[in-house]
């Protein structure tokens, strides 16, 4: 798949998201139970996180530096998850955004977008937006009943 075609799938599944999360009223972003413990807006957080985070990938590639050492992915996101609790939802949408922003951006500025480049840009964004929006929409709609 090349730049344009990830570009592409993934302002699609972003768009996706943000419809999916504009679907839920204000009062009930912070309420857990769209996954266990976890709320619109630790999913947005969560999201926004990991956009950034592969943006910081992908600029390593670029730079020829390895990727950041292997970790207790769990334990980091449950981290992350507790950063995000004490934050505001305008502050995490803006944070969402600049991961997003960020992981595109990065993409991007590749001279050559490899497979592997491809492959965690996709997971990080297109991949996680779309499994988290499908959930966002199922909690929104179970609130309508």
């Amino acid at each position: 798949m090349d730049r344009d075609e990830l570009l592409g799938r993934e302002d699609e599944a972003w768009s996706a998201l943000v419809g999916a999360f504009d679907g839920v009223p204000e009062d009930r972003r912070e309420v857990e139970g769209v996954v266990p413990g976890w709320s619109v807006k630790d999913l947005v957080w969560h999201c926004g996180y990991w956009a950034d985070y592969v943006g910081d990938v992908l600029e390593r590639m670029s730079a020829g530096q390895p990727e950041p050492p292997d970790q207790d992915w769990e334990s980091l996101n449950q981290m992350v998850a507790e950063d995000g609790k004490g934050k505001t939802w305008d502050d995490v949408i803006v944070a969402a955004e600049r991961g997003r922003d960020r992981a595109r951006a990065a993409l991007i500025a590749m001279t050559a977008v490899t497979d592997a480049a491809a492959s965690e840009f996709t997971d990080e964004t297109v991949d996680h937006y779309e499994e988290h929006a499908a959930e966002i929409v199922v909690f929104a709609a179970a609130g309508q009943r």
